[in-house]
């Protein structure tokens, strides 16, 4: 109804001069006293030519409008596109330049094990897998980009995952003689392996980098259909753990060790989002934290 108006709005000189016309042809019928058979048939003639004049337009109108909505509509969708591309451009430029920060560590330090007159080799072996994992990890914040092509969503079996991951951080395990409490787990997840692998070990890399000794404990919670990984690290002050997962937070962690830079968990984060998984933390300062996976019980097998 409102459209309808508009258009009349916008017609209202051709309205006026149709009202303007009849108003003379009344006038000029009266004056000359002719038949009023002849004057309303000039009405129905002038209201008919009036009328398809209106219709054509009309739809014309409806064009017009059409066009300009989809112009509108396109303006929005390129102004969006631009913010989007925008903020996507400024992720990636602060996530690689946290990133360059991180990997910086540990080549400085097997810098300095190499100038040594007697080499640790366990120590260099130590800080080349510290690079050989920063440098995963920005190839997976790469593919993270494009994960529509690289996803492959099966069957996949927690145990099987968990203990790759064990026995490629087996060695950091024994370096800082930290203690693992882990049984087999025969739960299985409809999900895809790599990525689930990759947002389980930033979680266990996070535990094992901030735990200085103790424990740290793999577990499934049945109930709440939940991976849990317990470490008895320096834990999280609690106002810092709603930011835990934002790019490049540290907070007290990284104040106190220099190898943070929060790109892990922001990692966690992203991946979680794609496999339709829910990661929360609770934590307890120089106690340590504990790591929740949700689970969607749809996608979840025994």
């Amino acid at each position: 109804m409102g459209k309808i108006i508009n258009f009349l709005k916008e017609e209202k000189k051709v309205i006026s001069s149709f009202l303007l016309n009849f108003f003379i042809f009344f006038i000029i019928f009266f004056l000359a006293n002719l038949e009023k058979k002849y004057f309303f048939l000039g009405i129905k003639i002038l209201t008919f030519l009036l009328i398809i004049y209106l219709l054509i337009n009309y739809f014309k109108y409806n064009k017009i409008l059409s066009i300009k909505e989809q112009n509108a509509r396109l303006i929005r969708e390129n102004n969006q596109l631009n913010e989007q591309i925008d903020e996507e451009r400024k992720d990636i430029q602060e996530y690689f330049l946290l990133w360059v920060h991180q990997i910086k560590t540990p080549i400085t330090v097997l810098n300095l094990l190499i100038r040594k007159e007697k080499l640790d080799s366990k120590k260099i072996k130590e800080q080349i897998f510290y690079i050989e994992q920063y440098t995963n990890m920005a190839i997976s914040y790469i593919k993270l980009r494009d994960r529509n092509s690289d996803m492959d969503i099966s069957v996949v079996k927690l145990d099987d995952i968990i203990k790759k991951l064990l026995k490629k951080y087996s060695t950091i395990f024994i370096e800082k003689r930290i203690t693992l409490n882990y049984n087999s787990i025969e739960n299985e997840i409809i999900s895809d392996s790599k990525w689930l692998f990759i947002l389980i070990e930033q979680i266990l890399s996070n535990s094992l980098k901030y735990t200085k000794k103790g424990s740290i404990t793999i577990k499934y919670n049945e109930k709440e259909n939940a991976l849990l990984i317990i470490d008895t690290g320096i834990g999280i002050k609690e106002e810092d753990m709603k930011k835990i997962f934002d790019l490049g937070y540290s907070g007290f962690n990284g104040r106190v060790n220099e190898k943070s830079s929060g790109l892990g968990l922001y990692l966690v984060k992203k991946i979680s989002k794609i496999l339709d998984i829910e990661v929360k933390a609770k934590s307890t300062l120089n106690k340590g934290s504990t790591f929740y996976i949700y689970f969607n019980s749809k996608l979840t097998k025994m």
